[in-house]
């Protein structure tokens, strides 16, 4: 209990129940992973005919970016209006009356209608198209010669594992919610806010590579995308550390707040998800901005 919070049961599942969602989880995000492949296959694969056209395709990182933040929002919204009741406990989201008792974070959320449903369909749907994300930027910087040499390629290696851990660890934190397994869910969060961080801290440079090396040629690059990404990159770093200290090292936070609460901790951890999903909408404005590359190199 947190600040004197009143939040729904702690899960503790069992193996069993433990390895039927691992198994549900793997499967679908291999089969995610499958068909985020072929929406993104090169031209000339044997995948091509599944492949989404440019313009559309380039739209999915802003499409995250929207249906993410959208979902935060409706949900915090509709929080305060819910009855739903968890196992005898009534939703924990009347903010209007404590908002540092009440205002809850997704974990909390998602264990209650009608926000569980907001939460689960929006995220995962977030989780895919970040995936998609990664594949994109994976086909379109792999083969351009300015990423050519090993320290360049291992960077944007790491950028893809890490966004496939941010997709991975959504769904996951979602399949082992708070109220199912909490110390699971808690330990898979640490994979998300890690990947959070560290995801748009080794995508920035390859934005700025590409945009330097266009520059040079007197191609067209995206100055607002550019410094977007710069901006999302840096709050969404800034604002990891400040919830990893808040969440468990308390040091910096302790100095600025008198108490952490329930209500500091959960818009804390918001502003840092529309820090990353802000991060995300930034790269179609760049490659929108950069869609001649694949013609040009």
């Amino acid at each position: 209990m947190l600040g004197g919070a009143v939040l729904p049961p702690a899960g503790d599942a069992t193996p069993e129940q433990e390895m039927i969602r691992w198994s549900i989880l793997v499967a679908t995000s291999l089969i995610a992973l499958g068909v985020g492949y072929a929406m993104t296959a090169p031209i000339g694969s044997r995948f091509e005919k599944y492949r989404i056209s440019t313009e559309r395709i380039l739209l999915v990182p802003r499409l995250g970016m929207m249906i993410g933040i959208g979902t935060i929002l409706i949900s915090v919204l509709m929080a305060p209006f819910s009855n739903d009741v968890y196992q005898g406990v009534i939703c924990p989201c009347n903010w209007t009356e404590n908002f540092h008792l009440q205002y809850t974070t997704m974990s909390i959320l998602v264990a209650y209608a009608p926000m569980k449903y907001i939460i689960w369909i929006g995220f995962n749907t977030v989780a895919f198209l970040a995936m998609i994300t990664g594949l994109l930027g994976f086909h379109r910087w792999w083969k351009n010669p300015i990423f050519s040499t090993p320290g360049k390629r291992i960077v944007l290696i790491i950028w893809l594992i890490l966004t496939f851990t941010l997709a991975f660890s959504i769904s996951a934190d979602l399949m082992f919610s708070r109220h199912f397994d909490r110390t699971l869910h808690i330990q898979l969060g640490y994979f998300f806010f890690v990947s959070t961080a560290l995801g748009a801290l080794f995508g920035h440079p390859l934005i700025h590579w590409e945009s330097v090396a266009r520059k040079e040629k007197g191609l067209q690059v995206s100055e607002k995308g550019v410094k977007w990404s710069l901006y999302a990159m840096l709050t969404c770093f800034f604002l990891s550390l400040w919830y990893l200290d808040m969440y468990e090292l308390q040091i910096v936070s302790t100095m600025i707040l008198e108490n952490r609460t329930e209500g500091t901790l959960a818009i804390s951890e918001h502003l840092l998800i529309i820090a990353q999903l802000t991060w995300l909408g930034s790269l179609s404005t760049i490659f929108l901005a950069n869609q001649d590359s694949e013609e040009e190199e």
